[in-house]
């Protein structure tokens, strides 16, 4: 489930068990507070840690606490964090698949697990780890990833305008770049660009003021990886795939962006060499002229034959990303590899 469809659950009658995981903290602690909202529960709710206890401790907590009967005949809203799933054994799981069982007979109580990437590993959508597969069928689960730049945007330049202090598409692009895709950090610069341009009279935010203002933050994504196999630096390319593995990108994704960059390339080395200029080949692939400019540099070291063979490595990849057993990273490792052995082809 998304975050979307887990909003609009929220204006129903809605109980149960819910799972969240992923990196987007923001967006979690948004909706665990509209669904404690939701509940009504004149309590507040209840909250409590499972670190130091066993799974098995921490359901018979909740089941407790779930069967107190409401003295105002609100929903009952229970959240549970940091509990220590890797050390669950056999017997822990067997409790937690009774408890939940047990805990949706119950329509008047809304229990979430809240989990943290640090400590609770998801694996990937085509290959989710077998703690998650056993929870995903036993609770409600709900993704909170990143979002990609293009929202990011929009969010950005609703929340200023929420603000009465206007940024326009280029600055809200800018804010992503500089300070990365963490809705925490880029809403404390949403506050701290407010007050600024505030206080110094006006009502704009500029791309200046992020610079005077807001903290840098190197983030390492999809752009990077593009950018170190179009330069050639495999030191820089592998380096970033580690990041991105142990960040849990989506291997699928990786590719992708590996397949669209040889794909531009082979589109610019052949359109090139039939004489056409840089303008032109901006204007008849829709690649912005300044990408096309590094593209024509890079494929002048390269061969066309290599290009082609690149390609055909990048479809192979794809073929077994999609079909075999094999791990995907491993794929992804040896799919470089070969990629720039494929410059040495003339």
């Amino acid at each position: 489930m998304t975050p979307t469809e887990f909003g609009k659950l929220i204006k129903t009658d809605f109980h149960g068990v819910f799972l969240f995981y992923g990196e987007e903290q923001y967006l979690k602690q948004h909706y665990l507070n509209l669904a404690k909202k939701a509940c009504g529960d004149s309590t507040g709710g209840m909250a409590f840690s499972g670190e130091g206890q066993s799974l098995s401790s921490v359901c018979q907590t909740v089941i407790e606490t779930a069967s107190m009967p409401s003295m105002d005949m609100s929903k009952r809203f229970i959240n549970i964090y940091d509990v220590e799933w890797k050390k669950a054994s056999e017997d822990d799981f067997a409790f937690f698949e009774d408890c939940v069982s047990t805990l949706k007979d119950y329509d008047d109580v809304v229990v979430i697990f809240d989990t943290r990437p640090e400590t609770f590993d998801v694996g990937t959508e085509k290959k989710p780890t077998k703690t998650f597969s056993r929870i995903d069928k036993l609770v409600t689960t709900v993704g909170f990833i990143k979002e990609s730049p293009a929202k990011l945007a929009l969010w950005i330049q609703k929340h200023f305008s929420a603000s009465k202090v206007s940024a326009d598409t280029n600055v809200c692009n800018m804010l992503v770049r500089y300070c990365g895709r963490d809705m925490t950090t880029l809403n404390n610069e949403i506050i701290k660009l407010t007050a600024y341009v505030l206080q110094n009279g006006r009502n704009a935010v500029t791309e200046a003021d992020i610079h005077t203002v807001s903290s840098m933050v190197n983030e390492i994504d999809a752009f990077d990886f593009s950018n170190a196999i179009i330069s050639g630096d495999s030191e820089r390319a592998f380096s970033i795939l580690t990041d991105m593995k142990l960040h849990k990108e989506a291997p699928e994704v990786i590719l992708g962006s590996i397949m669209k960059t040889y794909s531009e390339m082979y589109t610019v080395k052949i359109l090139s060499e039939s004489g056409l200029m840089k303008q032109d080949i901006a204007k008849k692939t829709g690649i912005h002229e300044y990408r096309t400019s590094i593209y024509l540099n890079r494929v002048k070291k390269l061969s066309k034959n290599g290009l082609q063979k690149a390609l055909s490595l990048c479809h192979e990849a794809d073929l077994k990303i999609k079909s075999s057993n094999f791990d995907s990273y491993n794929i992804l490792d040896i799919l470089l590899i070969k990629l720039f052995m494929t410059e040495r082809l003339k």
